[in-house]
């Protein structure tokens, strides 16, 4: 009568699968996390450039830049994972700034972005990586 060999797994067999699996979790959770911050960033710079674009049409109408957000329309001053405000305006110019909520997604220096408007000229800071342009 031959022996019979007992089914399952060692402990040796599930410690290598979780050794394995952790590493595996170790190199893709710093990617994931990339993408997310990028995800955020990019309703942040959507929102900016709705302020934008609602700052050009209070202007063709009124002749000057809106001081308020609340005087412009379609503009939400705060999303999921940002709150926009304006820093300044006047007649020829705005700053406009998104902050990035969450403490986790400022460690990349792009917690806030700006988008500086000087007689119709944009910029935005603080850089083109932070925009998603690089």
């Amino acid at each position: 009568m031959p022996l019979c060999r007992p089914r399952g797994f060692t402990l040796i067999d599930v410690t290598v699968a979780l050794a394995v699996a952790g590493i595996l979790a170790s190199v893709a959770l710093p990617s994931y996390q990339s993408q997310i911050a990028r995800a955020r960033r990019g309703a942040a710079i959507a929102a900016l450039t709705q302020v934008q674009a609602a700052q050009e049409q209070f202007r063709a109408l009124h002749g000057s830049y809106a001081l308020r957000l609340e005087n412009l329309r379609g503009v939400l001053p705060r999303g999921e994972h940002y709150e926009v405000v304006l820093v300044a305006s006047h007649a020829s110019g705005y700053i406009a700034r998104a902050q990035l909520l969450g403490g986790a997604l400022r460690e990349d220096g792009c917690g806030e972005l700006t988008m500086s408007v000087l007689d119709g000229v944009a910029s935005q800071g603080p850089s083109e990586r932070c925009w998603n342009r690089s």
